[in-house]
């Protein structure tokens, strides 16, 4: 990967010599379309810097460095300001479409609907079409934002539980209030992904967010408690672990099975048997 090898400043050259495809028709001699992409790509969100003498440096490594690529390039695209937080506004824009059948968010959307949705309402001046929408979810699918059924061009709007069960286990370990679900699905979605489908008065966890965590609570690896006089709490559409509001929270290790992998990790582990 990319990311792992750029651990100090390299010439752009050399990046291509380790990642390009050996090729006769081209002048450096390795077919470099994708690198470039990929390069072009990362600066952008600030993952590294590019000089005009194309030297590649690393940047902000020391920004959430025990966390997985995966959350950190989330955290990158959220991060973003201008037209850059673009990516970042699907995705805001999708968990919090609801209708009166559907008033906790959808757990699927189709990409015709996900595109009419954002020609109403981005703030961007773009030509949404479902080619934008299919690079989109092309991204987020492999790092656990999302699921992406290209077979039937509908996005699963549920992050993976490798993606919440590291978030949460960070947050137990760092944060200010180290078992408050509520303080901690905030952090979540102000730096990663949106989790809330509604943040106007008690917090509104989206039906999908909600998916996933009743599975972690089927898995043991984590517990929700309900405590009635705490006011710090999270609504969640329907009862998880016995509780509706839930105000503390605590994981457990993660199981070795796929279901606890980002899809790029499970790609790998298929090649290597």
């Amino acid at each position: 990967m990319i990311d792992e090898f750029l651990v100090e400043d390299i010439s752009l050259s050399g990046v291509t010599k380790r990642f390009g495809r050996p090729s006769s028709s081209s002048t450096s001699g390795y077919e470099s379309s994708h690198i470039e992409d990929c390069i072009k790509f990362m600066h952008s969100l600030d993952l590294i810097d590019r000089s005009a003498q194309d030297v590649v440096k690393p940047l902000n490594r020391d920004v959430y460095p025990e966390l997985s690529f995966e959350a950190r390039l989330l955290h990158h695209i959220r991060s973003q300001h201008g037209d850059e937080y673009q990516l970042a506004e699907i995705h805001d824009l999708l968990m919090k479409h609801t209708s009166t059948e559907k008033e906790h968010g959808f757990r699927r959307v189709d990409e015709e609907a996900l595109v009419e949705l954002l020609k109403k309402e981005s703030k961007f001046d773009i030509q949404w079409r479902t080619e934008k929408t299919s690079m989109w979810a092309n991204l987020l699918d492999p790092i656990g934002a999302i699921s992406y059924s290209t077979e039937h061009d509908e996005i699963v709007t549920s992050p993976t539980r490798a993606l919440l069960h590291e978030l949460l286990t960070y947050h137990q370990k760092h944060g200010d209030d180290s078992e408050g679900i509520l303080q901690a699905l905030e952090w979540i979605h102000e730096e990663f992904v949106p989790v809330f489908h509604d943040l106007s008065g008690a917090p509104r966890l989206h039906v999908a967010v909600a998916d996933t965590l009743d599975n972690m609570t089927d898995d043991r690896t984590l517990d929700f408690v309900g405590m009635t006089d705490v006011t710090q709490t999270v609504r969640l559409p329907y009862r998880i672990d016995d509780t509706e509001e839930p105000a503390r929270y605590k994981i457990g290790d993660a199981p070795d099975r796929p279901a606890y992998w980002y899809p790029l990790d499970r790609s790998e582990r298929r090649l290597e048997q």
